[in-house]
């Protein structure tokens, strides 16, 4: 069999794979309705969150933790949206939360769950900075930042899910040879596509809103031209937040994204750099998601 007809097979089942994933959750759904409603309240969030009992609980457990320091705690899931999260925080938590549920990692021991939602809150808190910081963005793109960072690797997930044992020994063999920068080519040698890929695809079919989609595809192909805004936030905030964990020697050049949105490259890297407090937050996010 010729490796042309191998790759072209491989392409077709793990195109097959993707397509198989469970649907999107009924209360991820939801949520995406919300995008749209430049007059969405805290009731309305609360109404869609009361509906999964297992987000509900996560979310008042976060309300109630150490982090926020209340006075009295808070019993009621509207109160949490209203006094202590914020609507837009809640809305993007509760799509991560439900679109998790769809998959299962636990075969996969190299994918450490906590630090990928560390990872990917700060994705969003840099990206939501970032857009905050363009004027060039509009209302729409700046109201999807922070949930195009918090989603920008879900395909990574998903392999976790599709192939458990084959992505351990991907992400195993980018751990012992701390290869930062080499995951998709990694990803690319053992299934001729990569995480990133993944990502744009998994948002496709799930029907994400268009600009993350958009964002996912320009993120997975970089090369392409792109008219998107909110692609070139995520693709300067995922990759100054990639910076942040890394020595200044082997930092990526923000240079292309700096150029393009019109934002100093050394202003966008400290977009990436969290306080102490900010840094409470992400870890007390990434715990209570995982649970």
């Amino acid at each position: 069999m010729s490796v042309a007809t191998d790759i072209t097979e491989t392409a077709a089942r793990f195109a097959k794979s993707i397509q198989a994933l469970p649907p999107l959750p009924a209360t991820a759904q939801e949520i995406l309705t919300c995008f749209g409603d430049e007059f969405i309240d805290a009731d309305k969030v609360a109404a869609v969150v009361n509906g999964d009992p297992g987000i509900c609980a996560k979310l008042l457990g976060l309300a109630n933790s150490a982090y926020f320091g209340l006075a009295e705690p808070v019993n009621h899931i509207g109160e949490a949206i209203s006094r202590v999260l914020g609507v837009d925080t809640v809305r993007s938590l509760v799509l991560a939360m439900a679109i998790q549920q769809s998959f299962n990692s636990k075969e996969c021991p190299e994918f450490d769950v906590e630090r990928f939602w560390t990872q990917s809150l700060m994705a969003a808190e840099c990206c939501k900075k970032i857009a905050a910081a363009d004027e060039d963005a509009d209302d729409a793109e700046r109201d999807l930042a922070y949930s195009a960072g918090l989603c920008h690797n879900l395909g990574l997930m998903a392999l976790t899910h599709m192939e458990p044992a084959r992505t351990n020994g991907v992400l195993k063999t980018h751990r012992e040879h701390d290869r930062s920068d080499a995951l998709a080519d990694l990803f690319d040698q053992e299934f001729e596509t990569d995480h990133k890929i993944v990502t744009a695809e998994l948002g496709r079919i799930w029907s994400l809103p268009a600009p993350m989609v958009a964002a996912y595809q320009y993120r997975a192909f970089p090369e392409a031209h792109c008219d998107d805004r909110l692609g070139l936030v995520v693709a300067a905030g995922v990759t100054a937040v990639e910076n942040a964990e890394r020595d200044e020697q082997q930092h990526c050049s923000l240079s292309r994204w700096s150029g393009e949105l019109g934002i100093d490259e050394e202003e966008i890297q400290d977009m990436a750099i969290l306080s102490d407090r900010q840094k409470e937050r992400v870890q007390s996010l990434a715990s209570k998601m995982t649970r």
